[in-house]
């Protein structure tokens, strides 16, 4: 007589569910994997190149399924790229905020943290993407746009109010220098890199230092004209 072979356990520890609903682990995974296939599959073939049916599969799971949580595919290329937008872990892991007292080390650090983001080919390829579609999706375009921006603009709000109430510098509109900041130093590669151009590293590495020195010069020079009056 023939012994049954034993069933194997389920890797993981826990059994699959046979039917019903799924978890809400389940679900949040399910949930992960569209966004994470569906993101890959615009940046690689584009808006018009991917269809529901793609990501669908792609995610590990069914067309209904994909309906259900959205109602097209407008729907999910929306939400799609406005979660990766904000997200601080892509396409690269925003670095912890930097030492506050050295004003001009501070600055740089968060310059190279902006580019850093800016220039990934995956940032680019979704930047190329918003551009092609802004109006479509004009909301999608404006917060690509901003990209470079909202991570770390209130860090530099914090950086030249610090300074600024030690007496080192004059900042007396710190949002609005903020974004003039982060404009020179990742809007404009990014804007570039949009239309194919991007500098070598050692170029762009010479642009971003002249821009923090462009920068803390005008702080500077501020504080001594008001000095001189």
């Amino acid at each position: 007589m023939t012994t049954p072979p034993r069933s194997r356990p389920h890797q993981g520890g826990t059994r699959p569910r046979r039917g019903g609903r799924p978890t809400r682990e389940q679900a949040r995974q399910l949930d992960e994997n569209v966004r994470e296939c569906a993101l890959q599959l615009f940046l690689e073939h584009g808006y018009d190149g991917t269809t529901m049916d793609a990501i669908a599969t792609a995610a590990g799971t069914t067309k209904a399924s994909l309906y259900a949580r959205f109602p097209g595919k407008e729907a999910v290329f929306s939400s799609v790229l406005a979660w990766a937008i904000q997200r601080t872990d892509w396409p690269v892991q925003e670095p912890p905020p930097p030492e506050p007292d050295d004003l001009e080390g501070a600055l740089t650090a968060i310059a190279h943290a902006a580019v850093r983001r800016t220039l990934d080919p995956s940032m680019i390829k979704l930047g190329q993407l918003a551009v092609a579609h802004a109006a479509r999706f004009p909301e999608i375009a404006r917060r690509v746009y901003g990209a470079g921006v909202w991570p770390r603009r209130q860090l530099v709000v914090d950086l030249l109010n610090r300074h600024a109430t030690a007496g080192t510098i004059v900042a007396d509109d710190p949002e609005m220098l903020a974004e003039h900041f982060l404009g020179m130093v990742s809007v404009v590669p990014a804007r570039h890199a949009s239309f194919g151009v991007v500098r070598d590293p050692a170029e762009q590495e010479r642009h971003t230092r002249s821009a923090v020195q462009l920068f803390l010069r005008s702080l500077r020079l501020d504080q001594r004209a008001r000095h001189t009056r």
